[in-house]
């Protein structure tokens, strides 16, 4: 009974919700809010695209928080996220701004469709999204994990999702990411990240992950930070 119960108070502690992301397999509503991969971008009035090396980058998708029906704290303040990339292979930098842009907006009433330049890469195939809620458990090497007193979690499996997701757990392939590995001043945390979605035909390498973080220190929360992880 002690064991079972050890085991019950581990899944508790160790428990969060997540947003997941369904990539297309419904009618889509066509609405310029909606979440989505590759198929359209908001942006601010006057907002340009994003360009990397004087030429446009690839957009990735958009999503829509405010549909969410979980929403971690450190995105509690956002209501629309957008997300693109240089088209090139090999490892992206660590801080958005230069081959790859992360832009957040707090509202949803001043945004309007920003329109492709000339020649702008895309994905494959685009498809507008919508969010499910699901629970979340941490991989075996997350420095989130709460033990409780005495517990052994090495022949514990709890299922940790691995999909385009806001909240939950990082989908770890490799090893824990670069910022809980060693300090950084922002003191990025993980918030959400982008699987390679075969739909879109969207590839991070081989079957990889895109893990984003956001600045938590004061005058850092502007700051999004990123890591990569394949096979």
């Amino acid at each position: 009974m002690e064991n079972v119960s050890n085991l019950e108070e581990f899944t508790r502690l160790n428990t969060r919700k997540a947003s997941i992301l369904q990539v297309g397999g419904f009618r889509p509503t066509n609405n310029l809010s909606a979440s989505n991969f590759g198929r359209n971008s908001l942006a601010l009035p006057g907002e340009a695209w994003p360009a990397w090396n004087g030429k446009p980058m690839l957009f990735v998708c958009q999503l829509n928080l405010t549909a969410a029906p979980v929403v971690p704290a450190l995105l509690e303040d956002l209501k629309l996220i957008t997300f693109f990339v240089a088209p090139k292979a090999g490892p992206l930098q660590k801080e958005s701004g230069k081959d790859w842009c992360l832009r957040a907006y707090k509202s949803l009433l001043d945004v309007v469709p920003l329109s492709p330049p000339a020649g702008a890469p895309r994905v494959d195939r685009s498809f507008e999204c919508r969010w499910e809620e699901s629970a979340d458990y941490p991989t075996y090497d997350d420095p989130g994990i709460q033990l409780p007193e005495g517990f052994e979690a090495s022949d514990v499996d709890l299922e940790n999702v691995r999909r385009t997701k806001i909240g939950g757990y990082a989908s770890h392939i490799q090893s824990e990411l670069w910022w809980d590995q060693r300090p950084h001043p922002a003191k990025p945390r993980f918030c959400w990240q982008i699987d390679s979605e075969k739909k879109a035909g969207l590839a991070w390498g081989d079957s990889g992950m895109v893990y984003l973080a956001r600045g938590t220190a004061p005058g850092c929360t502007d700051r999004w930070f990123l890591d990569w992880q394949c096979y």
